[in-house]
């Protein structure tokens, strides 16, 4: 009797493929599954559109400043004294990211009970997520840093194909009572001071021609806050200078806020003053801080709205923006299973400032 089958390397089978793997990796990366949205949306990326159905491989984003100057009084003249638009732009660069995974001979699969293509899958998944989330927290800190936590990119990686951008001076602080990066030393920690500060500091961007961007904050249902996002190793800090019960006041604020099942607050540490923090193992770190340059330290962010964007070349059917295929070596005796984006990240900067984003650089306790 003949039937139907439909192999592995259908092209039916492959676009379903293609699109589980889409899904599952935008569930598993920390940014994309929580931290990321529309233009509509204000969290900390950004996705620009413009290149999923049209062509070109660069995205112009601009912002007009707000106005500001004295009104025309009385029956003074207006003419002449009319205030202009002050427009910045930032740009975008997208281009190919890709890798794959050698499965073997058709001999290496009758040697194992389990499917090496879905082995295939579930890795490819899984690196998906962690390269994205790598590249965001990267672009954001502006620096690739010395740490390990960074696994897919080595030390001496300088960006593609945007470059980095260190952080404007306007938009860069320090733990403890640092106020230099040759003057942190062990003791410039995080704490909830230096989180008001940054409350306090973010507020004050009024938007105003080189007062630095206004920074829009998060805006969850309703609710708007700021997101730091901490090393691990600040985290530790953070609950050591807070106590048991400083921090059990801090875990109760973020489940009694409004908004609080937003998929934001998923993983959230806490609340403190109105910002809600989170903690993450890819936290930026150096080696080369303090008076002698031996001071390790860690880059935590503190992100309002549109801090960052990403943008991808191509969206397929289902929302895949990564294509999968599968190719034959050695006359089809060898399968390797391949993906490949067009994708683009950067943090946004506007009249050569930070938008939306401050890096608050703090010594940390290490954890043995």
């Amino acid at each position: 009797m003949a039937r139907t089958a439909i192999l592995p390397t259908d092209p039916a089978a492959v676009k379903l493929f293609s699109a589980e793997v889409a899904v599952d990796a935008a569930k598993k990366g920390y940014f994309s599954g929580k931290m990321e949205g529309s233009e509509s949306q204000k969290l900390p990326l950004v996705r620009k559109t413009d290149l999923e159905s049209g062509a070109g491989d660069e995205v112009t984003m601009n912002l007009v400043a707000k106005l500001v100057g004295q009104p025309i009084q009385g029956s003074e003249k207006l003419e002449g004294r009319e205030m202009r638009l002050r427009n910045y732009t930032d740009k975008l660069r997208v281009d190919k990211f890709r890798n794959g995974v050698n499965i073997g001979d058709v001999m290496d699969q009758k040697r194992v009970k389990f499917s090496l293509r879905e082995q295939a899958k579930a890795r490819l998944t899984d690196y998906i997520a962690e390269l994205e989330d790598e590249m965001k927290m990267m672009y954001m800190a502006g620096a690739r840093g010395t740490g390990t936590e960074i696994q897919h990119f080595p030390t001496d990686w300088t960006a593609w194909p945007n470059a980095f951008e260190a952080p404007d001076t306007s938009h860069l602080m320090y733990g403890g009572n640092a106020t230099a990066k040759a003057n942190v030393d062990s003791a410039d920690l995080i704490g909830l001071a230096v989180l008001d500060r940054a409350k306090a500091r973010a507020k004050k961007f009024m938007g105003v021609e080189g007062a630095g961007s206004k920074t829009t904050p998060v805006e969850i249902q309703g609710g708007q806050h700021y997101v730091a996002l901490l090393s691990v190793e600040s985290e530790y800090d953070l609950r050591r200078e807070t106590g048991d019960m400083g921090w059990l006041a801090i875990q109760k604020a973020a489940a009694a806020a409004e908004g609080a099942k937003n998929p934001i607050f998923t993983g959230a540490l806490g609340m403190y003053n109105d910002v809600l923090i989170h903690s993450h193992e890819n936290v930026i770190k150096f080696t080369d801080y303090g008076a002698g340059s031996n001071v390790p330290a860690c880059r935590n962010l503190f992100m309002g709205a549109h801090c960052a964007a990403v943008a991808y070349g191509f969206k397929g059917n289902g929302g895949v923006r990564y294509q999968l295929s599968e190719s034959g070596l050695d006359h089809d005796e060898e399968t390797v299973v391949h993906f490949r984006t067009i994708l683009g990240i950067k943090k946004t900067r506007f009249n050569g400032m930070d938008f939306g984003l401050q890096t608050i650089d703090c010594a940390f306790t290490a954890i043995a």
